[in-house]
């Protein structure tokens, strides 16, 4: 008998090499069937399934997607069935992109599919595209001993837009040769520490170009595009941000004086007029910094010890005045930086040279309330007679610090246009401002078959924390929404909604209460911040141009609704004027009530500020007299 350490017999190595040849063949069968000259047609992948042999895998598409002939119902579920164009976002349909920049949206969404940028482009959006945008290359920047010298654009005290402003360890940099062409850096900014002095020297400081040159180098990272800049603490934050940054930024498109300030030698400048701007040419802002609000209140727990992999506690957010889902709706290109991002700039030890700063500073704006200096009015401001807050005194009693730039700052018919025209269409809902009744068709006697009736909202402070804000009492609460609900019953009102006075829901009872807002004819609330939302129903700042008809000459003025309207409720003796200059600069009715008085236009309370224990003390109110005047009011108020 042969060991198992003999040598293979002739027969054992014949089964060996006719196993691997039969191995080779079947492996790499395509190959071997095109060698022997069997028609590459005959290789398909249907050929070769109908007579019992397979292929070689296909691989995949450029899309990630396998073959068209290779997918079947499962993969079509797990990833579905889109079409995919080179250079474009995968899955997302062209009838879904956003609108250019041009017109009323000019201001939030000013970048253009398919143009590639050019050197010469500035403060361009480019950063929303596939193929284009901010290189490597052009974020760096060599000025050797020229260093870019800061422009202001536009400025009054608190709100100031500039140009060319270098950022190095935390440490904001004005870049004059002549200092006089520059407001006093206390008019554009705080200190960090005390927001009611002026700025330190570690917080803002003014160079000459030869001293910029030796304190930073000849080099410098360039942070491209738009940035507004909110300096305030979480403290001293409010609703109206956005209203007044936005503000700000849409002085850029009006003509006439833009800048009026005083210099650190005393002199007073106004800057010469300018021609105005089409909203296509202003681009919209790329990024919202607060250099001094954290991203988190409250400290991260780590898990417990031995539970590594245990999900940490959700952390809240810090408070910046706005609900953070409203600059996404509103401005969904813009990035969000906070406390940490800055800090971020400050330990590169590098200078970064800010192309252009929105800046908002509400302790600038309050040490420096006796130089709101009107501005005069625009060309299109005058001719239309949109509401001019200009012609208010400046610094008059009781003026938030917010409404610094509709004092100072000129600003175009329809500024406010892009920022609800975004919200509504975040929300989905059809801009009824956009529709104007017609006479023809529609009705069988020309009318429009579509009868909308008025909408009110009343936000309710009950069931809130006592630290909340002000409220009704209870029997005044309750009769209010059962006398609102019997309107609606009665077809007087086509919708009630009531709505929590906290702003800090989650985010499908935060679409809900904005679009009830948005769609309202009457907002009525107890005094205070949470009913800030009004900014977005429809006004007139918001419908743009006067109707202009084919001949050039401006539309008859017709029958027309009247704006809708915020009803604030105070406590008698009490009034402050935050909500109230904000519905007044975007043109929409108010009335403030103190039981059963009501004030409304020039017929206002004067400003008396109310202690926080007041809140405890419920709001009294004659509630048959409010509903009397929501009978009266909102039938007239419908679009």
């Amino acid at each position: 008998m042969r060991s198992w350490t003999a040598p293979p017999t002739r027969r054992e190595v014949t089964l060996l090499l006719f196993s691997l040849t039969i191995f080779v063949l079947s492996y790499n069968l395509e190959t071997s069937l095109g060698l022997v000259g069997v028609r590459p047609q005959k290789l398909s992948s249907t050929y070769l399934s109908s007579i019992g042999l397979g292929t070689k895998d296909p691989g995949f598409d450029a899309d990630g997607r396998r073959p068209k002939q290779w997918r079947d119902e499962l993969e079509d579920m797990i990833v579905g069935d889109w079409e995919w164009r080179e250079g474009e976002v995968a899955g997302s349909a062209r009838s879904q992109s956003a609108p250019r920049g041009t017109g009323r949206y000019g201001l939030v969404y000013n970048f253009e599919s398919g143009r590639k940028a050019r050197r010469s482009t500035e403060k361009g959006d480019r950063g929303v595209s596939l193929s284009t945008g901010v290189t490597v290359k052009d974020q760096f920047v060599k000025w050797g001993k020229e260093v870019p010298q800061t422009t202001v654009v536009a400025h009054t005290p608190g709100f100031t837009i500039l140009e060319n402003v270098v950022c190095v360890n935390g440490t904001l940099f004005v870049v004059a040769n002549d200092w006089e062409k520059v407001p006093k850096l206390g008019d554009i900014a705080s200190s960090s520490v005390d927001p009611s002095r002026p700025p330190r020297v570690q917080d803002w400081h003014i160079l000459t170009t030869s001293d910029a040159s030796e304190w930073f180098g000849p080099y410098a990272a360039k942070i491209h595009g738009t940035s507004w800049l909110a300096l305030d603490v979480a403290d001293d934050q409010d609703p109206y941000l956005l209203l007044s940054l936005f503000r700000t930024h849409a002085s850029l498109m009006s003509s006439g004086p833009s800048s009026s300030f005083t210099t650190p030698g005393g002199l007073h400048i106004i800057s010469p007029s300018t021609p105005s701007r089409p909203a296509s040419s202003v681009p919209a802002p790329l990024r919202l910094i607060f250099p001094h609000i954290p991203t988190f209140s409250t400290p991260n727990v780590p898990p417990p010890v031995g539970q590594d992999k245990a999900h940490p506690p959700p952390r809240e957010r810090a408070y910046f005045g706005i609900h953070p889902l409203l600059p996404k709706a509103v401005l969904p290109t813009v990035g969000m930086w906070f406390e940490e991002d800055w800090k971020d700039l400050a330990d590169m030890h590098v200078p970064f040279l800010l192309e252009r700063v929105v800046i908002a500073d509400r302790g600038a704006a309050e040490r420096g309330r006796a130089n709101w200096r009107s501005a005069a009015p625009s060309s299109s401001e005058s001719q239309s007679g949109a509401p001019a807050m200009s012609k208010r005194a400046p610094g008059e009693e009781g003026e938030p610090a917010w409404a610094a730039p509709f004092v100072g700052l000129n600003a175009p018919d329809g500024w406010w246009a892009p920022m609800r025209s975004a919200l509504l269409r975040f929300l989905h809902i059809a801009d009824m401002s956009l529709h104007k009744p017609s006479s023809h068709g529609g009705g069988f006697w020309g009318k429009s078959k579509q009868v909308r009736k008025p909408v009110v909202s009343y936000v309710s402070m009950q069931g809130q924390p006592a630290v909340a804000g002000p409220r009704l009492s209870v029997e005044d609460h309750e009769r209010l929404v059962s006398g609102l609900q019997k309107l609606e019953q009665d077809g007087l009102l086509g919708e009630v909604h009531v709505l929590s006075g906290n702003g800090s829901v989650s985010a499908t009872e935060w679409e809900e209460r904005m679009s009830a807002i948005a769609r309202s004819t009457i907002v009525m609330g107890p005094y205070g911040d949470h009913l800030a939302d009004g900014i977005f129903m429809r006004s007139p700042s918001a419908d743009g141009s006067p109707a202009v008809s084919p001949a050039g000459e401006k539309e008859q003025p017709g029958p027309r609704s009247l704006p809708p309207m915020l009803m604030e409720f105070f406590p008698p003796g009490t009034f402050v004027r935050d909500q109230e200059y904000a519905m007044q600069a975007l043109g929409i009715d108010y009335m403030a009530w103190w039981k059963e008085m009501k004030f409304a236009g020039s017929n206002l309370p004067s400003v008396s500020v109310p202690s926080p224990s007041a809140w405890n003390t419920p709001i009294p109110l004659d509630v048959e007299a409010v509903l009397r005047v929501v009978r009266e009011e909102a039938p007239r108020r419908v679009v």
